[in-house]
């Protein structure tokens, strides 16, 4: 009786041939294929298809996801059943080790090896029971991403149906407000390969060439305008906004497609991994029905007990009935797959009709806006009449204004200047005179790129040319200048404390490094000297990190004369004494010499003169023309008195050998010689 019943179970099973996942996946793609119709050209949908696309959408998504949740949350599915019978069997098997451990230590040797062959036919059953486990964890972690995935496309959905159910000219929520940091670029298409089994993925579907990315629109300027002067203009103003509000709207929907497309890919990857792990539990079932029936086949050829037998049909035969079902179950991710597929190349078409819908928008509330900008301008022949009578008036005024500042700014730089040096007693008129000029010539530049600036920014306020994008701009210049041109920065800085110091000025005589000469000009950036020789040099200020004024506040001309050493050094500095107090009293130097010569002595021994050292306090820039004068009458007065002013001599002192040189040859070495 059970030999004829394994028998019809058999032929059941096996009777049409092995029947795996693959075959059925197979199946399923090539009926797929042939119902495939033909690609063509994506034809632009209706609000109301897309409505009901939706709906339908959102309806069989949330009947997904009530599954989803309800399989997960079974007690009684097949994740706990798995979870039951390898428990059962990894119970089982580990007692059976830990008694084969046990027999092995008693020394037991014919019931442990019967015990460890019990242990080697329980081992391909757990080893079953624990790979269906794991495809079931694993496929339990993919559906809590599923559910995931499907509740925030669901909510994306209604976003989507909601919006295209909303009156265009409703504001848009702070939600829907596309982003404005970057353009909306089309969303990556997906690269969904077609595998044994599954769907033909769709093409993807690139932009067509000449579909300009969307940029969003610069909303109007929140800046408080005066009312448009004509009926015209406020139409136009009313019509731009309008083409704004549209076209925002139009980016809102190219974001919310966007987005959906990329959940929809998240959702076919997913859809990919239950699929694979569908046709893993369908194999394992297959096997496990196998090796059920195998050992059902043994047992019978052995004689085992009825009740032994039935038990492995019943297990065989629920074997059978879990592939059937994963059978089913890959049969339904392949059709969900196809589906979802379709949906996604419903998208692509849609994500590309939104483009362009949001480009041609665009274009159009920039046009309206410009329109609408043109009515609003001076030039705009309605308002130039209206422009010349209200606001030519304002124009002219401002002009005239910068004509006269500037000239009032010439007419009182002298004082201002002169109010400004004229509280301090420090160096002579002249001096004085001089910082008055450095200080005039900074001032009348200042003031001048003042007046002429605020001029501008006036006059181009008064045309319309809003200010806060000018002044913006002018800003991010001025710091992007100012970190690319820091030595320019620090050359007006170094003007200023040079100014504000007072270290030199205009016809002083400095040193700067090697290079010397007068104070020609003195600016916030640069200063100008020129050379003895006539040579003008160009400091930038910044540059300057010692500066030597010879003419600040007093000058000295400073003498080093050298005497013979046989002269009466004491009578030689009464006479230069003596001379520059005559020089002093000479009409021709008296303002130019501020004290008598101050005597320092003698200084040093040089190789062929004594130095006496002394100088003549003077007034700035005048040292030179004292030192000059003083000199010539030195000469003129050690000339008269028989004072010897020496120069460079030496004596050489020849040794020879008698018969070298006849007696009295002398060599001449030099002004003076003794031969000895």
């Amino acid at each position: 009786m059970y030999r004829i019943v394994a028998l019809i179970l058999l032929f059941g099973i096996y009777g049409t041939g092995p029947v795996t996942a693959q075959d059925t996946t197979e199946r399923a793609t090539q009926d797929s294929a042939q119902q495939q119709p033909e690609s063509k050209a994506p034809a632009p949908q209706s609000d109301a298809e897309r409505i009901a696309r939706l709906e339908r959408t959102i309806e069989e998504n949330e009947k997904l996801l009530n599954d989803l949740k309800t399989k997960f949350e079974d007690s009684q599915g097949e994740f706990p059943q798995a979870k039951a019978e390898f428990n059962k069997l990894d119970e089982e098997l580990q007692a059976k080790r830990n008694e084969l451990e046990q027999l092995n230590s008693d020394g037991k040797a014919e019931q442990a090896a019967a015990l460890q062959a019990e242990i080697e036919a329980l081992e391909p059953p757990w080893k079953l029971a624990k790979e269906r486990f794991d495809l079931l964890i694993e496929q339990r972690k993919t559906e809590q991403e599923q559910i995931a995935t499907l509740d925030e496309r669901i909510q994306q959905d209604r976003a989507a149906l909601e919006r295209l159910l909303m009156p265009t000219s409703q504001p848009l929520d702070a939600a829907d407000q596309p982003p404005t940091t970057a353009p909306v670029q089309p969303a990556a298409q997906a690269d969904v390969a077609p595998e044994a089994g599954e769907a033909p993925s769709v093409a993807p579907l690139a932009v067509p060439p000449g579909t300009a990315q969307v940029q969003p629109v610069t909303p109007p300027s929140d800046e408080v305008e005066e009312a448009p002067p004509s009926e015209e203009a406020r139409r136009a103003q009313q019509e731009a906004q309008a083409a704004e509000t549209e076209a925002r709207i139009a980016e809102a929907e190219v974001v919310s497609v966007a987005q959906r497309i990329d959940q929809l890919r998240k959702q076919i990857e997913q859809e990919k991994t239950s699929l694979e792990t569908a046709r893993k539990i369908a194999d394992n079932a297959r096997q496990t029905e196998r090796a059920l029936n195998e050992q059902a086949q043994k047992r019978m050829s052995e004689g085992a007990p009825r009740d032994e037998l039935r038990e492995l049909w019943v297990k065989t035969a629920g074997a059978r009935q879990n592939y059937h079902e994963a059978r089913d179950e890959v049969a339904e991710h392949v059709a969900r797959l196809e589906d979802l597929q379709a949906q996604l190349a419903q998208l692509q078409d849609e994500q590309i009709a939104a483009l362009r819908d949001a480009e041609q928008k665009q274009a159009e509330a920039k046009d309206k806006r410009k329109l609408a900008d043109w009515t609003k301008s001076p030039f705009y022949p309605p308002n130039l009449l209206k422009w010349l009578i209200e606001r030519g008036p304002r124009v002219i005024g401002i002009i005239l204004g910068i004509v006269v500042l500037l000239w009032l700014s010439r007419a009182v730089e002298g004082r201002i200047v002169r109010l400004l040096t004229g509280q301090t007693e420090h160096g002579s008129a002249t001096e004085r005179a001089d910082r008055a000029q450095t200080l005039a010539s900074v001032f009348r530049s200042a003031v001048a790129v003042v007046v002429v600036v605020g001029g501008l920014l006036m006059l181009l306020s008064e045309f319309g040319v809003p200010m806060a994008p000018l002044l913006g701009a002018s800003a991010v210049v001025g710091v992007a200048v100012g970190f690319g041109a820091q030595n320019v920065v620090r050359d007006y800085f170094a003007g200023f404390m040079i100014l504000l110091e007072n270290q030199y000025g205009i016809n002083d005589v400095v040193k700067v490094g090697n290079i010397g000469g007068l104070v020609e000009r003195v600016t916030l950036r640069v200063t100008v000297l020129r050379g003895l020789d006539g040579t003008v040099h160009f400091i930038p200020n910044g540059q300057i990190a010692t500066v030597s004024n010879m003419t600040l506040g007093w000058s000295r001309a400073l003498f080093d004369i050298g005497v013979a050493y046989k002269e009466d050094v004491d009578q030689v500095m009464d006479v230069l004494v003596g001379l520059g107090k005559e020089l002093r009293a000479d009409p021709q130097f008296s303002n130019l010499i501020l004290d008598d010569p101050e005597m320092l002595g003698v200084d040093s021994f040089g190789d062929w003169a004594v130095v006496i050292k002394f100088f003549i306090k003077t007034r700035p820039l005048q040292q030179w023309t004292v030192k000059r004068a003083m000199l010539r009458r030195i000469k003129k007065k050690f000339d008269e008195l028989g004072i010897e002013i020496p120069f460079p001599y030496r004596t050489i002192y020849h040794r020879y050998e008698q018969g070298q040189l006849p007696p009295g040859t002398q060599i001449a070495a030099g002004p003076r010689v003794d031969t000895r």
